[in-house]
């Protein structure tokens, strides 16, 4: 598996490390990088774009997401979490989300709501004016091991596509890196 020239160890360094953290000692689902192009459409529309992921389940679902998280750790100004969004209203899992938020590039009131686990990230930023930008490096698929299909309600075996993108605000400041993984499942 080889990263495209645009993407980070970090931003393989978060899958990874989510996927081990889910995996119970099972053999880890291995990433491929594609280019845009040979995503599905749907795929495609959802990840290959420069505005935040929130905004964009939201108007593909139809309501708001919901955050779940799974796990969070926070070392020095960076707060890596594990996160699934959901339908708000449907409860049907969109996406999982794993992002490290460089805390102090964020204002007070964000880095407050980011701590309090409750909202999506890109919802937090645009409620506190934080202009900003999703800069995609790479997409990928892969096959869900039981631990990822159980978490998206998928079939293990199931491809399941993804990007991984660094976020930056309106003076290019780095707020976040992600990688983010669709469910696969459509709004009813």
């Amino acid at each position: 598996m080889s990263l495209p020239a645009s993407a980070r160890p970090a931003d393989l360094d978060l899958l990874t490390g989510f996927l081990r953290r889910q995996s119970g000692g099972d053999a880890l689902p291995v990433p491929h990088w594609v280019e845009p192009g040979l995503l599905p459409e749907t795929a495609r529309n959802l990840l290959a774009h420069d505005h935040g992921m929130t905004a964009t389940l939201e108007a593909y679902w139809g309501e708001s997401m919901r955050l779940s998280v799974l796990h969070a750790e926070e070392a020095a100004g960076l707060l890596r979490r594990h996160v699934l969004l959901s339908g708000g209203q449907s409860g049907m899992p969109a996406e999982l989300g794993l992002i490290e938020i460089r805390l102090d590039a964020l204002p007070a009131a964000a880095q407050f709501a980011v701590r309090q686990r409750k909202i999506p990230f890109g919802a937090i930023l645009s409620a506190c004016g934080v202009t900003f930008n999703s800069r995609p490096a790479g997409f990928l698929v892969l096959k869900a091991d039981n631990a990822v299909a159980a978490l998206l309600r998928i079939v293990a075996g199931d491809l399941v596509h993804g990007r991984a993108t660094t976020l930056y605000d309106r003076d290019g400041r780095m707020l976040a890196t992600a990688v983010e993984l669709l469910s696969g499942h459509r709004p009813a």
